[in-house]
């Protein structure tokens, strides 16, 4: 079909507009009931973790809320029903809407470290939305927030419920008063200036308001990402770290929007989605996200490392073999078949797997830390390889 070019620019821009609509739901919205603390199945909590390439493991299955469960510690008036969490399996889509002004937070049954953090969001400009880092079940975190609101930004933090001595309040950029479907910009920091711009499409002096349409999606598609390391002892600082990407512009690199790091002591725990509720919510509209995923760190927010040390046992020869991690996977370059036993230092069984001869990955278990053997069987014998994951 094709369009005179003379229809007046309002209608393209309605017809623009539209065609940039969330997707439509094909299920009725339903409220469930809050939680009282993670699902457990068989006394473990239920994981939905799935490896994906380059060490990242999906934490959201696109089908329902496995592996995560919703605390109305926060965020709400009503701690029995709270906000509006559901799966849409036929988009694979999660959504998230205030219900009478009650919000709430999703966590995860998984604690995580040292972790980066990617996720798809689709949110609604007047809501107020945010990832809580390490959080207790009283949301207790340092959050990295999604303001989608008149005077806050994407990819800033906040100190989430005195989560630490000093008040933490930081946008990297401030939404101005563009227009509920057209935010603008009014004021980039000069947390983009020192990041080399000229990257993502600014000057090298830094970015203006009309540059922000090249590095987010107003009514649209975008990646959040985070990295979240160290602070797990006494003396050790914790870093958030933030970048944001337009999905429709692949050509765009990550945009670096906020580093920080403070001397507080965070112990591992889940990562949560907020849902603020109080009315910072446009009523009536959803968040939407997609394609949640989390990979593992090292202290020093670098992917972590190996030490390795090959001590062939009951007289097997140095065959070709090759045993390593990266990024949170068990590689290994196997001659033949094998049965890998993963084993701690004591000599107790981890868990069991199945490797055929030929390259091999594994995702390993997140609470797998320290020294630990992978020990292969096969007809010739064991072999056993010292293995270090910091």
């Amino acid at each position: 079909m094709k369009y005179s070019s003379a229809l007046p620019l309002a209608v393209l821009i309605a017809l623009g507009t539209a065609l940039a609509q969330q997707p439509p739901l094909s299920i009725p919205v339903v409220n469930h009931p809050c939680e009282d603390g993670p699902k457990m199945v068989g006394g473990k909590a239920e994981s939905v973790e799935t490896p994906l390439d380059s060490g990242f493991i999906s934490i959201f299955n696109g089908t329902d809320l496995k592996g995560w469960w919703e605390d109305c510690a926060t965020h709400t008036t009503d701690t029995k029903v709270g906000g509006v969490w559901f799966v849409d399996p036929s988009s694979k889509l999660l959504y998230s809407r205030e219900e009478g002004q009650n919000g709430d937070i999703l966590v995860t049954n998984q604690n995580y470290d040292h972790y980066e953090f990617i996720i798809d969001l689709w949110p609604t400009y007047g809501n107020d939305a945010g990832v809580f880092n390490r959080t207790t079940k009283t949301g207790k975190a340092w959050q990295t927030v999604v303001d989608y609101i008149q005077g806050s930004g994407v990819g800033g933090s906040y100190n989430e419920r005195s989560w630490a001595p000093n008040n933490i309040n930081e946008d990297p950029f401030k939404f101005g008063s563009g227009g509920v479907n057209a935010p603008d910009i009014t004021t980039w920091t000069s947390f983009t200036k020192s990041m080399n711009p000229a990257s993502f499409g600014c000057s090298a002096n830094g970015c203006i308001s009309s540059d922000f349409p090249k590095v987010w999606n107003t009514n649209g598609w975008n990646q959040l990402r985070i990295k979240f390391y160290g602070g797990l002892n006494p003396g050790e600082k914790v870093t958030m770290e933030t970048w944001i990407r337009k999905i429709a512009a692949p050509e765009v690199p990550w945009v670096p929007v906020y580093k920080s790091e403070q001397s507080v002591v965070t112990p591992a725990a889940p990562i949560a989605l907020q849902m603020h509720g109080g009315g910072r919510w446009k009523a009536g509209t959803y968040n939407i996200y997609r394609n949640i995923k989390v990979r593992p760190l090292d202290k020093t927010g670098n992917l972590l490392t190996t030490s390795m040390n090959k001590t062939p046992v009951r007289g097997v020869e140095a065959i070709d073999r090759e045993v390593r991690i990266e990024n949170g996977m068990l590689l290994a370059k196997l001659d033949k078949g094998y049965t890998i036993n993963l084993r701690d230092a004591r000599g107790g069984l981890i868990e069991s797997v199945s490797a055929p001869a030929g390259e091999f990955k594994h995702a390993l278990p997140q609470t797998l830390r320290g020294i630990f053997f992978a020990e292969l069987k096969g007809y010739h014998g064991i072999a056993r390889f010292r293995l270090l994951r910091i």
